[in-house]
């Protein structure tokens, strides 16, 4: 009787997965991600191995599914809000913020990051090649929608991207150009600057248009096009093409 009192109850599959992910967690703080062993998580999360060979295969396999619900751009929150294959002003700035957000907020995504940073491995690389492919279509989207301003918004887009991720992921160790990003208000800061950034490429692009259809009108009555493009630094070649 007293032997059954002691027992532990019996807990279902959902429940030894949130015990299973609090133990990598903990373990990735100490040992890091690419070096725990299912023998630790074992003794972690009070769970036998047979268990975890049984719902997962493999310690690969399992890191992989834990970073799939903590990798921002590879789970739920691109709902109609984040669309993967829409391109806009208005949604790359609730990206980018949401981003932003989410990683300040995300111990999980941080370990992610910083693992994907220092460690070259299987599961590193396919979780980058994951995530390339969930916003590739959008990429797509917006490539198409700027290139005949000329304007590298991959590139650009990049450089949001990466500069995010820097700042947040190194701000307890320094400041970054005098600003303090621990602090709360430099949060709002960042998120700030990240519109602003955003309304300047959706502006570069507006001008480039406007060019456009200025130079489409002059050419519609009869200005030549060596003249145009001395007035609107466009090419004498893409003038003719209007």
């Amino acid at each position: 009787m007293e032997e059954n009192k002691s027992k532990r109850p019996r807990r279902t599959r959902a429940e030894i997965e949130a015990n299973v992910f609090d133990a990598i967690r903990r373990l990735a703080d100490t040992k890091g991600l690419s070096n725990i062993t299912f023998a630790d998580i074992c003794q972690f999360a009070d769970v036998q191995i047979i268990v975890l060979n049984r719902n997962y295969g493999s310690i690969e396999k399992l890191i992989d599914k834990y970073a799939y619900t903590c990798d921002y751009w590879l789970h739920d929150l691109f709902s109609s809000q984040h669309p993967t294959d829409q391109a806009g002003e208005d949604i790359l700035k609730d990206t980018l913020k949401s981003l932003a957000e989410y990683l300040y907020d995300s111990p999980d995504m941080q370990r992610l990051l910083t693992w994907e940073l220092s460690a070259d491995n299987e599961t590193t690389r396919r979780m980058a090649r994951s995530r390339e492919m969930y916003y590739k279509t959008a990429i797509e989207e917006y490539n198409r929608m700027f290139e005949n301003a000329g304007i590298p918004f991959n590139t650009i887009a990049g450089l949001l991207i990466a500069g995010t991720y820097c700042l947040i992921l190194r701000r307890k160790r320094s400041t970054f150009v005098g600003v303090d990003y621990q602090k709360k208000e430099n949060r709002q800061r960042l998120y700030d600057a990240l519109d602003y950034l955003c309304r300047l490429v959706f502006q570069s692009l507006e001008e480039h248009n406007r060019t456009i259809e200025i130079a489409r009108k002059l050419k519609a009555k009869g200005v030549s096009a060596e003249v145009i493009a001395e007035c609107t630094n466009l090419s004498v070649a893409a003038i003719e093409q209007l």
